[in-house]
């Protein structure tokens, strides 16, 4: 492994899932969610675009659409797993008209079993690749 290798502990799996980016409104109040979709997802974060520059650093709050096992179903449910999370990177850097942007976020808190959810999809990915 060379000094500048990979750096990332979790697994990042390409996944085209819905993502409904809150954005906050007047006196941090929230406002209406933007519907985007990931290009990729690990148990640490998740990577996706949008037409809405987001600074390195921003809070975010997030919801994501995840497949659930159905437990007796061969099917599978889906559960809109809200979490949050801080910008790490956006690409291009700075912000320009009309562009679109890559966003990566780390994730810095899930709701009650979210994490664990979060988990799952990822194996029914890995398993279904």
């Amino acid at each position: 492994m060379t000094q500048y290798g990979e750096r990332r502990r979790a697994q990042r799996v390409d996944a085209r899932l819905r993502l409904q980016l809150y954005l906050d409104g007047a006196e941090g109040e929230r406002g209406g969610a933007a519907e985007l979709e990931t290009i990729n997802i690990s148990t640490s974060g998740v990577y996706f675009r949008s037409e809405r520059y987001i600074a390195p650093m921003t809070k975010l709050s997030l919801g994501l659409e995840l497949a659930v096992p159905g437990g007796d179903s061969p099917d599978t449910d889906l559960a809109l797993v809200q979490c949050e999370g801080i910008v790490v990177r956006t690409e291009p850097e700075q912000e320009q008209a009309g562009g679109e942007y890559d966003v990566a976020v780390f994730f810095t808190w899930f709701e009650a079993e979210g994490q664990a959810i979060l988990a799952d999809h990822i194996n029914l990915l890995i398993a279904g690749a």
